[in-house]
């Protein structure tokens, strides 16, 4: 079984992929190898977030917000919570979606 913090650089890892396959200069990846997250960042990390954003496809964009989200949850102690009915989230789904925001019986109500 993996760790919140392995989840975590799992997480920082997808994200960086995503960039990575829309960024086309060098300096535009440096900041993302800092490791930090989004509220951390600087002036100029934020000009080049959005550069990075604005070459990004809807599906890209709506990934990395989930990432964020999941992030900020590890950060203050809520991730793995369904923000549906408030139970844990089983290991298992966050081991295979660590994005997951909600326990798998609410995620198929929603899906109905």
């Amino acid at each position: 079984m993996q760790s919140i913090e392995q989840l975590r650089g799992k997480l920082l890892q997808q994200r960086r992929t995503l960039f990575q396959e829309v960024a086309q200069v060098e300096d535009d990846l440096l900041w993302l190898e800092m490791d930090v997250e989004p509220e951390a960042q600087e002036r100029g990390q934020d000009e080049s977030l959005i550069r990075l954003l604005s070459r990004m496809d809807d599906r890209q964009k709506a990934e990395i917000e989930e990432i964020d989200r999941a992030l900020v949850k590890i950060a203050i102690g809520t991730y793995g919570r369904c923000e549906v009915c408030g139970k844990p989230i089983p290991w298992s789904r966050l081991e295979a979606l660590p994005t997951a925001a909600t326990c798998l019986p609410c995620a198929e109500r929603r899906a109905r």
